[in-house]
């Protein structure tokens, strides 16, 4: 049928009859769980304890969704089923032509939503590909498909201020921001944050030294805070940051994919600088969710030698090669890595 907003889709849920396939995904986890909620309250008239059906879609069982598909509900406005987080590419062809007869299916009794907040669908890329773009495009044929886009920083500082101020408190546009850098604009990881502060303010206002001390920064926002002390030369504070990602207990593959991305966010600003790329180009370029990763990159990268972080770039590989073939404890290499940057001599900038 469409492609729609979020806002046409909460549109069309309080004023229109349900489509019978949904899809939803996107970079605002938040706006794909409020629509994924209020369809599902809607599908089964706020009764989702006897007319809905949740499969997991990182092992689907087929069988299980056309027996489900084939369900009708006697105390429900319909049959209502939940796939969540199912990446198609994980489906061999036969299993997703499969899938694709059971969405022909689907019964004017039955509303099937998919809802994606665990992967990402577009994989760091500008658009969906594969089988998911397949199947993307032929519920948007069929049904609706909704891409939560994930708002400006300044309309996400407004949302937390407007939150906070519905929940009897102040919250300062300054300490706003830092919620959004230091939870690196996940909207469900915000949202879990300002109820925490709005409980600790007890009706007061929440100021930016409470944002510092009790919203715990996420592994990209503490990745790029280390890797720009790193390139700064700013040892005690890469240290802290280093001790800090080591609290997270990260397995060392994902901690060390977060740290190369923030050191790339960092080589890519400091080469558009050096080419005059306006940051709006570099955010489009490579697929950034929000202006302020690209913004904080250009301000962190201010007079630091593209060099000194080419030769970090080689440093980080050659560790992932020594956590990989030698018997050196993880932590160790790590620290010895980190500390190897903040000493790296000029001249070793100029030779990498």
């Amino acid at each position: 049928m469409a492609v729609l907003t979020a806002k046409a889709v909460l549109s069309s849920l309080r004023r229109e009859s349900l489509q019978n396939l949904y899809y939803f995904y996107g970079s605002d986890l938040l706006q794909v769980s409020e629509l994924t909620t209020q369809l599902i309250q809607k599908a089964t008239g706020n009764q989702p304890e006897t007319a809905l059906t949740k499969l997991d879609g990182r092992k689907l069982d087929l069988r299980a969704l056309e027996d489900a598909a084939q369900m009708f509900s006697l105390l429900a406005p319909y049959n209502c089923i939940l796939i969540n987080d199912l990446n198609a590419e994980s489906l061999r062809e036969p299993a997703f032509q499969q899938l694709l007869d059971i969405l022909k299916q689907v019964s004017g009794v039955t509303v099937l939503v998919f809802n994606i907040t665990g992967f990402d669908v577009k994989d760091g890329r500008r658009s969906v590909s594969g089988k998911n773009k397949k199947l993307i495009d032929w519920i948007a044929k069929h049904g609706v498909v909704c891409e939560a886009v994930p708002a400006s920083l300044s309309e996400m500082v407004k949302q937390l201020c407007s939150r906070a101020g519905k929940n009897g408190c102040i919250l300062p546009e300054n300490g706003a921001e830092e919620i959004v850098n230091r939870c690196n604009g996940d909207t469900l990881m915000m949202r879990s944050e300002l109820e925490k502060l709005c409980a600790c303010a007890d009706g007061g206002t929440i100021s930016i030294e409470m944002v510092k001390d009790l919203v715990i920064p996420s592994l990209s926002a503490t990745t790029f805070s280390l890797a720009s002390a790193v390139v700064q030369q700013r040892a005690a504070a890469a240290m802290r940051d280093l001790e800090r990602l080591f609290a997270m207990r990260v397995e060392r593959p994902v901690m060390l994919s977060a740290l190369t991305a923030s050191f790339l966010d960092l080589y890519r600003a400091a080469a558009a600088v050096r080419s005059h790329v306006q940051q709006a180009d570099m955010k489009q370029d490579f697929g950034y969710r929000f202006d302020f990763q690209v913004r904080n990159a250009f301000r962190d990268c201010n007079r630091i030698p593209i060099a000194r972080i080419r030769a970090c770039l080689f440093i980080l590989r050659d560790l992932e090669k020594t956590c990989n073939t030698t018997s050196i404890p993880e932590q160790v290499a790590i620290e010895t890595a980190v500390v190897k940057m903040l000493t790296m001599p000029e001249k070793q900038e100029q030779i990498v």
